[in-house]
């Protein structure tokens, strides 16, 4: 058995939410612990051990203003030049809210929510972290009523994922919803830091020659694997009819065409726009997804 991957310097989840969004119940759900302060400036730890690797993810938690006309300004804080190396760090945005009684409640969430997707912007161009937005219980009444679906659009239209704390079980479809959801999202993300992957060995290093650009290399790589992912899905013309095992394949194998297609996509439109430092760093990080998807 291959040995699993040992995170250490792993990137980091930020927890926030307004002082009433019920974020340590969300914490000791989620990891069955309490952090040692309060929940302003306070931190505590998430371990994940998977079939592939195994990481202790830091988790900052920070508190939104109560007062809704500062939302902004804490968010300039986070957008500021000296808050770089925080941002860098992050791996994953977790925000909690509880459940609007009114419009104006409703109002104050999509508030909240803007001033975060301004947050994870500023994470640049291929960060690729997880966002998830998780509604709590409303212990008061009454409560606003809002289908599952109107939640979902309003979260994805800020970058976040909905995911609703009281959900027990699966979804209608059979897909893990709730805090099983959170688990399931948090161990898929990519928890691995700059030192993962700035031992370029196994890929050659990106600081030998002149001229070389490592984005292109990536490119290269990828154009590589897409000729060998569209052989697979359309290996001839002239094949017999598929099994239904087939044709899951197939639609998996479509989706890794498609989803490393845009990647290429966005790739190229950094061109110029990033430093040569941060395209060496991008480049390490894809070369790593490609050979982890082939």
């Amino acid at each position: 058995m291959a040995t699993k991957l040992q995170i250490t310097n792993p990137r980091r989840i930020l927890l926030v939410g307004a002082p009433d969004s019920d974020q340590l119940v969300f914490l000791k759900t989620l990891t069955g612990t309490l952090p040692p302060l309060t929940a302003a400036g306070a931190s505590h730890t998430l371990p994940i051990n998977t079939a592939y690797y195994d990481v202790t993810v830091p988790i900052w938690i920070d508190e939104l203003p109560p007062a809704l006309a500062d939302t902004d300004d804490w968010a300039r804080g986070y957008l500021a030049p000296e808050a770089k190396d925080v941002l860098k760090a992050l791996g994953g945005f977790v925000v909690t809210f509880r459940r609007p009684q009114d419009e104006a409640g409703l109002e104050a969430i999509k508030k909240r929510l803007a001033a975060l997707q301004r947050v994870v912007g500023a994470c640049g161009y291929a960060w690729d972290g997880v966002c998830l937005a998780v509604a709590m219980p409303q212990s008061l009444r009454p409560v606003l009523e809002r289908s599952a679906d109107e939640w979902e659009d309003l979260c994805r239209g800020c970058g976040f994922e909905y995911v609703d704390y009281e959900f027990r079980g699966r979804n209608e479809y059979g897909e893990p919803a709730g805090m099983e959801r959170v688990r399931e999202a948090l161990e898929a993300n990519d928890w691995g830091g700059d030192d993962d992957y700035d031992d370029a060995a196994s890929f050659g290093s990106f600081e030998d020659g002149e001229g070389v650009d490592p984005l292109k290399m990536v490119g290269d790589e990828m154009e590589r694997e897409m000729f060998g992912l569209h052989s697979a899905i359309f290996p001839d013309e002239d094949g017999e009819g598929e099994g239904e095992e087939e044709e899951e394949d197939e639609e998996l194998q479509v989706e890794k065409l498609e989803a490393m297609m845009m990647r290429m996509a966005a790739l190229k439109d950094m061109g110029e726009e990033i430093s040569k430092e941060e395209r060496r760093k991008i480049a390490a990080k894809a070369i790593a997804d490609v050979m982890k998807s082939a």
